[in-house]
């Protein structure tokens, strides 16, 4: 094989490594945004949770507050 050759078969070689590298780099950056939605996603969970955990214990808290004053 020539030089040309083994030119033309390490510039296709690199070509290929570079565009698995490229595919894989687009599909991490998709995957980022769809991880950065759900996470946003939980944090509005996480955040509805711990209000109606503080809703809870101010309840139990008046409840418990009446009970011992008017109990």
């Amino acid at each position: 094989m020539s030089g040309n050759g083994l030119l033309l078969l390490g510039v296709a070689a690199l070509a290929i490594y570079l565009g698995v590298h490229w595919e894989r780099a687009r599909r991490a950056t998709s995957d980022l945004r769809l991880v950065r939605e759900r996470v946003g996603t939980l944090r509005q969970v996480v955040v509805r949770e711990r209000g109606h955990v503080a809703v809870v214990w101010a309840a139990a808290a008046l409840a418990l507050f009446l009970l011992v004053r008017y109990g």
